[in-house]
């Protein structure tokens, strides 16, 4: 892959800020959601970049970018884009965001600007640089650490490296990138507030060694309430009057059967009906003593 070379002239959270070597463009990268106050800077500073170096193209990488709103979305498209055009830019190429919301909102935008700048709105990088690289520049060989300290009012992102760092580039390219010309150390005070005092620790060790033995506690509570319940369970699960009407029912069926089986009804008085009656109801009655007896005992 064919490295890109990107000057850093500001980076934070956001986005990045800078000028792009190939194109000799200045470049925006946003790197994810940005509030309006973040959004506005970024793209202040991409003017302050236009004018600084005299140039008349711009790169913008917007496919990590979040959501605009509706007041940003207006004042990109007509202060913004009007300060950017007395700046001298003339070629603007934006990369489409992978949010679908925003990229929503940058074709919002585009339908509304009245201005003498050329863009490309495309989802293709490839694309998107080598309509750029083909548009003539007026400026090469820029030096961003050269220029004067930018004054984007958002704090650059901490723990930029002085010298050049090299990275695998969003848009397939490698990028070798050249670190913030102007970066602001706070490690003395983070390795201050990172380091707690002994009480602290005291405390912290103290309320994790009561939380332990509180979740212990619970946990025996919890398993001796399961294990009430599960016996409680077990022995409930067995109804003997359900068994006994099931044994009656079973009864029922080995009777008829059993008439099936002999051809006749098995006479036990003369009188029919009596005889029904008498038969039918001592294999109900027995059944249901055998299902009876047998759920007592597995009780």
């Amino acid at each position: 892959m064919t490295p890109v070379q990107e000057d850093i002239y500001r980076r934070t959270d956001v986005g990045t800020v800078g000028w792009d070597d190939e194109l000799d463009a200045v470049l925006l990268r946003w790197h994810g959601f940005a509030s309006s106050e973040s959004f506005r800077a970024h793209m202040r500073l991409c003017i302050e970049l236009l004018e600084a170096t005299g140039a008349n193209k711009m790169y913008a990488d917007a496919r990590d970018q979040g959501p605009i709103s509706d007041e940003d979305k207006l004042w990109s498209i007509t202060e913004w884009a009007s300060q950017a055009d007395d700046a001298g830019l003339d070629a603007l190429v934006i990369v489409y965001p992978e949010s679908v919301i925003a990229k929503m909102a940058v074709d919002s935008v585009m339908e509304q600007v009245e201005d003498d700048i050329d863009r490309l709105i495309t989802d293709d990088v490839a694309e998107g640089r080598q309509w750029l690289a083909d548009r003539p520049a007026t400026v090469t060989d820029v030096t961003v650490s050269e220029l004067t300290e930018p004054t984007l009012e958002v704090e650059p992102t901490p723990g930029t490296d002085d010298e050049t760092d090299s990275e695998e580039g969003t848009d397939g390219d490698d990028v070798l990138t050249e670190a913030d010309p102007n970066p602001e150390s706070s490690v003395d005070s983070t390795a201050d507030d990172a380091t707690p005092s002994s009480t602290e620790s005291e405390t912290v060790a103290e309320s994790a060694s009561s939380e332990s033995a509180t979740a212990d506690a619970s946990s025996v509570s919890s398993t001796t309430s399961t294990n009430t319940t599960a016996g409680t369970d077990s022995t409930a699960s067995v109804d003997p009057p359900t068994v006994a009407a099931v044994g009656g029912i079973v009864g029922l069926i080995g009777m008829t059967l059993l008439t099936l089986a002999i051809g006749r009804i098995p006479i036990l008085v003369s009188n029919g009906v009596a005889n029904a009656t008498l038969l039918l109801g001592g294999v109900a009655l027995v059944g249901m003593a055998f299902g009876w007896a047998g759920a007592k005992l597995v009780a």
